[in-house]
């Protein structure tokens, strides 16, 4: 996974599958009729069922397909505890609407009542968490054919949200691809669900194509289907694309964290460092870097940058400054990895006498032998070759050296600066066994006068 993949894809579009609660699909109320969506968010008022000879609703599916049942309606005797029932199961009172809806659905004559209050009951498992139950009901409930086509394709809707909710991504677009197919309509929150599902099931150019479809279907899209459609492109390496919605959704609303390391995420991968790290200089002028990683991660681009230039030491001590701030604020704890990091800076940036000290902090720590390595490089560089020697055989002794003739080499190096001549050629003989220090080691050994 690339760095800070998982800060993006992780979170970008976990909302959307738990950000509302599907709510009952009931018959028509009485004044204007409520969107799917506004049903969907509680965002309208409680739905009664229609008792017999009511007028007619507003049919919001004109061109459906599917044809809708002639007899929608209740008697005054279960309107009461239907709508009592849903109006419960929609505020949350488990207890009130399983009181009032279970005994519809046990033994009631009409089809349309039980239908309705099974639409209610399957709000209750699923606000109880029990979402495969939730399921069943409301397929039972669609598959009875009573509900008029408002209740039907709202309850549809809700059902697809069911399954982006319990991860069945497939069976979601199925139940989404029907509604289309019956409903004869267009609806952007309809696009932006199977966005999102087409997004879990990682096929990222049809969520896309969704959510671009979504967007061309209302004048108020919403910033979370930015955020599918960047991941998606995100996902899909294609960084460009990415960073134009990213900036764009940042530029409107600037003091948002979250929205800020995802921007931050997508230039790290685009390779776009210098961007990445303005953005991460405001956020910690800001207080909005708060974790570790967002510090370790700034020095270790403050570092690339510096390794990459002709003048590294700028870099490098910005790297140094970034880290100090970090463990002086107690977001960086001290151990291997942020001393290893800080030692690493430090040599970057030329200063080997701080760099040996931050290595001896990571290297009681260390399962292998890199950073004593790293610490006998600087400390012959120092001309301290007794405290080279030392680091250097625990670095070989502990093992796992990436570089281990260069590892023997700088040991020869140094017991031959302590005129320790024998020794320096046996460790000059181990560098000549490595490719890497062959030639050197050799040389060495030859102005030695040893015979091979």
């Amino acid at each position: 996974m690339k760095l800070r993949s998982r800060l993006l894809v992780g979170a970008i579009c976990s909302a959307l599958a738990s950000a509302v609660v599907p709510v009952v699909a009931s018959a028509q109320s009485a004044g204007q009729p409520c969107s799917d969506i506004q049903m969907l968010q509680h965002k309208c008022g409680q739905q009664q069922a229609k008792p017999d000879k009511q007028t007619k609703q507003e049919n919001k599916y004109p061109n459906a397909t599917r044809k809708e049942p002639s007899k929608t309606g209740v008697s005054s005797k279960e309107a009461k505890p239907l709508n009592e029932g849903l109006q419960a199961a929609n505020s949350g009172d488990s207890a009130t609407a399983l009181k009032d809806l279970q005994p519809i659905v046990d033994s009631s004559s009409n089809g349309y009542a039980k239908a309705l209050a099974m639409l209610g009951l399957a709000q209750v498992k699923y606000r109880g968490g029990d979402t495969k139950g939730a399921i069943a009901l409301q397929k039972q409930a669609l598959d009875s054919n009573a509900l008029d086509n408002n209740s039907y394709f709202q309850a549809l809707e809700s059902l697809a949200q069911m399954y982006i909710a319990d991860e069945d991504y497939s069976d979601a677009l199925a139940t989404l691809d029907q509604w289309s197919k019956e409903s004869g309509a267009r609806s952007a929150d309809i696009e932006v669900l199977k966005g999102n599902a087409y997004y879990r099931l990682q096929k990222y150019p049809q969520a896309v194509a969704a959510i671009q479809k979504a967007k061309t279907l209302t004048d108020k899209p919403q910033p979370s289907w930015d955020q599918i459609e960047m991941a998606s492109y995100f996902a899909m390496d294609k960084y460009d694309e990415a960073a134009k919605l990213a900036e764009a959704a940042l530029a409107k609303d600037p003091n948002n964290a979250t929205l800020l390391q995802n921007v931050i995420a997508i230039y790290i991968n685009a390779h776009q460092d210098k961007k990445a790290l303005a953005l991460l200089e405001r956020a910690r002028a800001n207080g909005q870097i708060k974790d570790q990683a967002g510090y370790m991660n700034m020095a270790r681009m403050y570092d690339n940058i510096g390794q990459n230039s002709t003048d590294p030491k700028a870099d490098a001590m910005k790297a140094v400054g970034v880290l100090k701030e970090g463990m002086d604020k107690g977001v960086v704890q001290p151990g291997l990895d942020s001393y290893k990091l800080l030692g690493d800076s430090y040599a970057i940036a030329g200063d080997y006498k701080h760099a040996v000290e931050e290595y001896a902090k990571a290297a009681p720590d260390a399962k292998n032998g890199e950073v004593d390595f790293q610490r006998g490089q600087m400390l012959e560089n120092l001309g301290r070759h007794k405290e080279a020697r030392d680091a250097l055989k625990q670095a070989i002794a502990k093992g796992g050296i990436k570089r281990v003739g260069a590892a023997w080499l700088t040991l020869g190096n140094a017991e031959l600066a302590l005129k320790e001549k024998s020794a320096a050629i046996e460790a000059y003989k181990k560098a000549e066994q490595d490719p890497e220090t062959r030639a050197d080691a050799r040389r060495t050994l030859k102005q030695l006068g040893h015979k091979r």
